[in-house]
């Protein structure tokens, strides 16, 4: 990776060197519950569930990931649209997350099945520590933006979090969310 500096914004960081990789709900249709929801969706549209700013990666040990991350708002059924969610395997490091702009949760469960959340809003700053899964659920009415960093020689585990099924939060509990933040 080569060094850089960047202003915290979508913008000045595709300046800076940063690729773009854009999930939708075609790809990430197998997270959400509502299948005919998600089947009716997908008649129409498929839309951009979130956006991944990336420096290119690096093999190297010592150096960093860093992304920022714009999730967008909408729901599919009562599910808000996340992120794809993910263990980090050999090694098993850990994840933190800064919220840049709007509200959202960063949802964690490590291999045994148990589950935490922590707020991902600005100025809010959110670790998800090695042997946990995580994902990202856009709560607001806006787009979510965050920076997260993680090690840049760890490899994504998807396997193990659609094995676990660690789920998203109904849109209902928005307001829970929120009162205990």
């Amino acid at each position: 990776m080569k060094n850089f500096t960047s202003e915290l914004s979508v913008g000045a960081y595709l300046k800076a060197g940063a690729n773009k990789t854009v999930r939708t709900l075609s790809q990430l249709k197998d997270l959400y519950s509502n299948r005919e929801e998600v089947n009716r969706i997908l008649e129409n549209e498929d839309p951009v569930l979130y956006e991944v700013f990336e420096m290119p990666p690096s093999p190297k040990e010592t150096d960093l990931l860093v992304n920022i991350t714009v999730l967008h708002a909408g729901v599919v059924g009562e599910e808000p649209f996340m992120t794809k969610g993910h263990f980090h395997q050999d090694p098993d490091t850990g994840e933190v997350v800064i919220g840049l702009k709007g509200s959202g949760i960063l949802l964690l469960q490590n291999r045994k099945g148990e589950i935490q959340e922590f707020p991902v809003e600005e100025g809010k700053v959110s670790y998800a520590a090695g042997g946990w899964g995580h994902r990202v659920i856009n709560t607001g009415k806006e787009d979510l933006h965050f920076l997260a960093i993680s090690g840049a020689n760890m490899i994504h585990d998807y396997e193990t979090a659609v094995k676990l099924n660690f789920k998203s939060l109904p849109v209902e509990n928005k307001e829970r969310i929120s009162a205990n933040e």
